[in-house]
């Protein structure tokens, strides 16, 4: 980890500003509206991670919170942007909070892993209960245009469950293979500790999302249906954050990153 000192300088005013312009534009370029929510996915996550590994957690949580705020608002979804700007703020300062936490303790790293995985199966089973007690009691509060009888909306909602369980099993195997593995081999580019940051802040953005979508929307079982949307979007951002820092760490830019 590279270490610049202490205080605000010229070089993090402009690295901060350079990636909330990143974020904003990476997640307005291609926008995708989300069913029943009234939200979208995007490829904004990406920049957040980057965002993460230039600026460190402080000013990467700055860049994160106020670039996805304002995509939202200038996309016209400004009814999101409050709930955006404290969600992926948080998400980027989890993330990194954990690389700080584990870049060189292999213990925290599996005691994070684990916490992660089985916190993420917690949520799963409960929103799938949400779900399952929304559809029982009062099916009529889960129309759509689309999804406008019980059959529809059963198939519907089987679908939506069967993936939330496909999430639930995969993501915590993830999380423990790639703990396991890491902890005796480090060879990649991309390191174990940064996978797992970057798992843990994804999972949160989801959460998150729900949570408001919930709150915004006095239901929490048509909330669950934007959570595969969401995922979608971060295992999407994942994988283009993990690209694009492998790509720069073969070149001279590797001197601006903060992990």
């Amino acid at each position: 980890m590279e270490n610049t000192g202490k205080g605000i300088n010229t070089k993090d005013i402009i690295m901060t500003g350079l990636m909330m312009a990143l974020v904003t534009i990476a997640t307005m370029i291609f926008v995708i509206p989300v069913p029943f929510t009234n939200g979208y996915i995007h490829l904004g996550d990406s920049m957040i991670f980057l965002s993460v590994f230039i600026l460190g957690y402080k000013y990467g949580a700055i860049a994160a919170g106020v670039g996805s705020a304002l995509a939202d608002i200038f996309i016209g979804y400004a009814n999101w942007a409050p709930w955006t700007l404290c969600i992926k703020g948080t998400m980027a300062l989890l993330m990194g909070l954990a690389i700080e936490k584990s870049i060189n303790n292999k213990k925290n790293l599996i005691i994070i892993s684990l916490i992660t995985a089985g916190v993420w199966a917690a949520f799963n089973f409960i929103v799938t209960s949400v779900i399952s007690v929304n559809l029982g009691s009062n099916p009529e509060q889960l129309y759509t245009e689309d999804i406008n009888n019980l059959t529809s909306l059963g198939e519907f909602v089987n679908k939506v469950q069967s993936q939330l369980m496909l999430f639930a099993l995969l993501i915590p195997v993830f999380l423990i293979i790639i703990s396991i593995y890491f902890r005796k081999r480090d060879i990649l580019i991309i390191k174990g500790y940064q996978i797992i940051a970057m798992t843990l802040s994804g999972l949160f953005m989801v959460f998150g999302y729900y949570i408001a979508g919930g709150i915004m929307y006095g239901n929490f079982a048509i909330s669950a249906f934007s959570i595969p949307w969401n995922m979608v979007q971060f295992i999407i951002g994942f994988f283009i954050a993990m690209l694009v820092m492998a790509a720069l760490q073969k070149t001279p830019a590797k001197k601006f990153f903060k992990y």
